[in-house]
């Protein structure tokens, strides 16, 4: 499978800003073992995008294009992906006929994925930490299955949440001390994917070798880490939920609703989540009928009162509640679990206003949910 790269942006074509997407999608391309042919910069000018994409799509059999996704007058990414591929644009998400959308809720988030019988033109945003979000939690699992697992040796990704970053490089300092490992990091909105490299003369001696690397980063982390591979957080929460045989009511403030959706899209979530459709507290107050939220009240309280009453009133066997307080100095996200054995809450601040914020509150929402069924089942 041949790729080509596309960075679409003038700051980038004149040396203006530092360009670290290509590198990253470069060294991703590469795990998957897909053949990077071109690499290409273009200026924010649509016939000039028109162009490259038609000239991309001639020569290769993916076109990765990033950048020029946003609202702006110079941004022409969509429209000059339409015409490039001779179809309409559509009021509807992602806004292009016969387009598949890519990525979530946040306007910053969202990509789309163009196929015809020139092959697969695939459009993400520029920003770097939403873009390598999407690249791996969707891009490169479409990407895989245009190749062949047998070409696929000497790596395997680890996929963790609830500890930084920061920590995780330092818990796993002992990893790669052999010049034929190698072990890179990527994290977004309180997850981070732990990718182990080996360079082996064997099959047998890779398997044997990256068995053992992985067995190093589950001592160190335990159950930080929830899955390998195309594991999606939100599939093994739900899947727990299955397994165990539990009914749970969910309900969120201020979230744009992203965690409900998440879940919602899932196969057999509909036998287990009753989800409310509510974005406010007040729409909330309207369910479970609880007091006022006002702003002397103890936001904490509140949110535990009206998570039980969740679970009574509708007779489920947990509740969840995912609130996102926004105040002058930052941002609140409050997680709210309500259950027979009781209430439990885990709370994070954010000093001023994060992006992604919305995508931060739907991790913390199942790691709570997470924990509280590996502790119970």
């Amino acid at each position: 499978m041949k790729v080509e790269i596309i960075s679409i942006s003038t700051d980038l074509l004149m040396g203006d800003i530092l360009d670290v997407n290509t590198s990253y999608v470069s060294r991703s391309l590469r795990q998957i073992n897909a053949k990077l042919t071109y690499k290409t910069f273009v200026g924010n000018e649509l016939d000039a995008i028109i162009d490259v994409f038609q000239i991309a799509l001639r020569r290769s059999d993916v076109v990765l294009a990033i950048g020029g996704l946003g609202d702006g007058p110079q941004e022409f990414t969509r429209l000059a992906a339409a015409r490039a591929t001779g179809r309409a644009l559509i009021p509807q998400t992602p806004g292009i006929e016969g387009a598949q959308p890519i990525g979530g809720s946040d306007s910053r988030l969202k990509g789309f994925l163009i196929e015809n019988e020139q092959g697969a033109l695939i459009c993400l945003p520029g920003e770097r930490r939403g873009m390598s979000y999407l690249l791996e939690t969707e891009v490169l699992p479409y990407l895989r299955r245009w190749i062949s697992v047998d070409a696929q040796p000497g790596w395997v990704v680890l996929r963790t949440v609830g500890v930084m970053e920061s920590s995780l490089k330092q818990k796993l300092s002992g990893l790669a001390q052999d010049a034929r490992h190698r072990v890179t990091y990527d994290s977004f909105a309180g997850q981070t994917n732990v990718q182990l490299w080996v360079h082996a003369d064997s099959q047998a001696e890779i398997e044997r070798e990256l068995a053992e690397m992985k067995g190093y980063v589950l001592a160190q982390l335990g159950d930080h880490v929830y899955g390998e591979g195309d594991d999606h957080l939100e599939d093994v929460v739900l899947r727990s939920l299955i397994d165990g045989g539990l009914t749970m009511a969910l309900a969120e403030c201020y979230t744009e609703r992203i965690l409900s959706r998440m879940l919602m899209r899932l196969p057999g979530a509909n036998n287990s989540v009753q989800v409310f459709s509510t974005n406010t507290w007040r729409e909330l107050h309207e369910i479970v009928q609880l007091e006022d939220l006002t702003p002397e009240a103890d936001l904490t309280r509140w949110c535990r009162g009206a998570a039980e009453l969740l679970r009574l009133q509708f007779e489920t066997d947990l509740a969840l509640l995912v609130y996102k307080n926004v105040t002058q100095g930052g941002v609140q996200l409050l997680v709210t679990l309500a259950s027979p054995r009781g209430v439990s809450v885990t709370q994070r601040s954010f000093g001023g206003h994060p992006e992604n914020i919305d995508q931060w509150a739907a991790t913390l929402g199942l790691s709570h949910l997470r924990r509280w069924l590996m502790a119970h089942q």
